[in-house]
This record gives structure tokens, C-alpha cells and sequence, in this order.
């Protein structure tokens, strides 16, 4: 199992569009639909609240400073704008992840994946039953199931 922490950084770079295709799969495979949905919503609330936060100091600095020649609040406007822009495209994540949920549809790559897993579990509870030696690459196996990589 993938900690929280670890998953919402998956979810974080799926957002900035930074992630590999195996990492949006995992996310946006049936079982963690649900867990990807709840963990954008924490990112949107997050972003939304220092949004207001950075927005007040910027506030409060052009109060302070009205008669710079600059805007005293230039370097948080450009947070600000980063903010809006990441917060833009997790609403967007979160409405594929509505839709996914909605349709409750599985896409072939994730067909394909959900066998592939399974096919991989399978293998683990053989090996283990039959007491068979267990090699790091069948622990790097069935890690990978687990959507951990340490071959």
C-alpha cells in the first residue's frame, strides 16, 4: 500500500503533468479512483486556502506601500498566478476522476494492468504455498504490485 504522503505526490506531479504513464494508470485504475478523488479535493482545498492567504498579505503589502514605485507585491502576484494555475488543473483532475467514477468504466491499459497485477499476486501467493526461494526480482515483483519500484 502506497502511504498518503507518497500518493499525494503522485497526485501532485499527475497534476503538473510531470508523472509516467504507469503512475497516471495506477491513479486512475479502479481501486484508487476513489483515493485519488479524495486526495484532489485535499489539494484544491489546500491551494484554495493559501490562495486567500497569499492574496490577503498581497493586499495588505499594496496598503502599506502605496506610494512604491513597484508593486510591493510583485513576487507573491507571481505565486499567486502559479497557485491559480495548479489549482486550474487539479479542478480539472478532479473531473476526470468524477467521470472515471461515474462511468465506473475500465480503460484496456487498465485492463491489462488489473491482469497484470493479479497475474503478479498470484505468482507471490504460488511461491510462498509451495515454499519455493523467494529471489529479489520476485520481491521487486510484487512490489511493483504495490506500486513500489525497487528492482
Amino acid at each position: 500500500m502506497i502511504s498518503e504522503t507518497d500518493f499525494a505526490l503522485m497526485v501532485s506531479e499527475d497534476i503538473k503533468n510531470k508523472c509516467d504513464e504507469t503512475t497516471k494508470e495506477l491513479l486512475r485504475s479502479q481501486e484508487n479512483r476513489d483515493r485519488w478523488r479524495e486526495t484532489l479535493i485535499r489539494i484544491i482545498k489546500n491551494v484554495s486556502n493559501r490562495l486567500e492567504k497569499l492574496e490577503s498579505d498581497a493586499a495588505l503589502l499594496r496598503a502599506q506601500y502605496k506610494d512604491f514605485d513597484h508593486d510591493p507585491a510583485g513576487s507573491l502576484a507571481t505565486t499567486i498566478e502559479k497557485s491559480q494555475r495548479f489549482k486550474f488543473h487539479a479542478e480539472k483532475r478532479l473531473s476526470e476522476a468524477d467521470r472515471l467514477i461515474f462511468l465506473n468504466e475500465e480503460t484496456p491499459d487498465s485492463k491489462l494492468s488489473s491482469f497484470l497485477r493479479d497475474a503478479i499476486l498470484m505468482h507471490k501467493q504460488r511461491k510462498l504455498e509451495y515454499k519455493r526461494p523467494v529471489d529479489p526480482a520476485d520481491v521487486g515483483l510484487w512490489d511493483a504490485a504495490d506500486g513500489k519500484w525497487s528492482f
